[in-house]
């Protein structure tokens, strides 16, 4: 019976030591994960000034880039936009659109700043002539970058949720 005892007390510990450098593994990773730092872009010139993605710092940004304004995952888009854009819009988004093949305005009610050179913020974001749908933080990283529309609740969990958030949290 005693030699159970210890045999079962050596399991113990060795157990928790086990956990221990798990856990310190673990840590070293998440720590350690490297942050992709999103492209830089201008847009508002058609306003009359210039505003580049590295200025809002401290604001996330929401970038559609699509062909046209009449593309079918834009107008899409837009829909899943038209519900959540007053939440979005109390998070401070800032909302930009990039139209590499023909230009235009944006069919819808939530104000969008057009980019400037929408072909060369396309090729930074490896997107070409499709449709892409970028999330930036309020760190400037990039969060997400997804070929498909996005829903608006998932852009505003990913701008709540990001990285530089959970930092402040956890202070």
């Amino acid at each position: 019976m005693y030699v159970f005892h210890r045999f079962r007390s050596a399991i113990a510990i060795l157990a928790v030591a086990g956990f221990l450098m798990l856990e310190s593994r673990i840590h070293a990773a998440v720590t350690s994960s490297a942050a992709i730092v999103a492209p830089d872009f201008t847009g508002g010139s058609e306003a009359g000034r210039s505003i580049k993605l590295s200025s809002l710092r401290g604001k996330p940004v929401l970038l559609v880039i699509a062909p046209t304004p009449k593309d079918r995952a834009f107008r899409s888009q837009m829909s899943n936009l038209r519900g959540s854009f007053e939440h979005m819009a109390a998070q401070g988004f800032i909302c930009f659109a990039a139209f590499t093949v023909e230009g235009g305005r944006v069919p819808s009610n939530i104000p969008f700043i057009l980019v400037n050179d929408p072909a060369s913020a396309a090729a930074n974001y490896d997107v070409g002539n499709g449709f892409a749908v970028v999330v930036i933080g309020r760190d400037g990283n990039l969060d997400c970058l997804s070929t498909k529309p996005l829903p608006g609740q998932r852009i505003l969990d990913l701008a709540i949720n990001n990285a530089g958030m959970q930092a402040l949290l956890r202070r």
